[in-house]
């Protein structure tokens, strides 16, 4: 595995070990809300958020990754997110730090199985920029870590 493929795997544990603290903390706050603009979610509806957005992205950087260009140019990713967020609704809490490391666990499989070459590919993230596979992982990794530091930020406050 090359250098760069390793520290993205780096990066991606990182944050979800991040992830991982945060939600271990949450105790019985799962109903505080965390945004009060926007979307409006809630630390439980943020944490399924973060299962469709960790589903949807690994598909979107493995299309890349074999020439696809899985978002479509007029992709409406807040309409996204709350669809994908109430159709879950009924995730239990449970349901979602398994999923997430049944996904996780999975997309490190496929970068332990790529090349350094497949970083270089272009396509469109959600937000409709075009990115580099290299570019797609390390958004990954942060947009992560950002929910889990806007969890934390709340519950800190709460």
């Amino acid at each position: 595995m090359s250098e760069r493929i390793a520290q993205h795997k780096q990066n991606l544990i990182a944050a979800r070990t991040h992830l991982d603290i945060v939600l271990d903390s949450v105790g019985d706050q799962w109903d505080t809300q965390v945004y009060s603009d926007g979307a409006a979610w809630t630390v439980r509806q943020l944490a399924i958020h973060l299962v469709e957005s960790e589903r949807g992205q690994s598909r979107v950087v493995m299309g890349i990754a074999q020439g696809e260009n899985p978002v479509p140019p007029d992709f409406d990713v807040n309409r996204y997110n709350r669809r994908s967020v109430e159709k879950r609704a009924e995730m239990s809490i449970a349901e979602v730090r398994e999923t997430l490391n049944v996904l996780r666990a999975a997309f490190m499989q496929w970068l332990d199985s790529i090349d350094e070459s497949v970083l270089e590919k272009e396509g469109r993230h959600p937000s409709l920029k075009v990115l580099t596979v290299d570019q797609f992982l390390s958004v990954m990794a942060a947009h992560e870590r950002q929910h889990a530091d806007d969890i934390a930020s709340i519950l800190n406050r709460a």
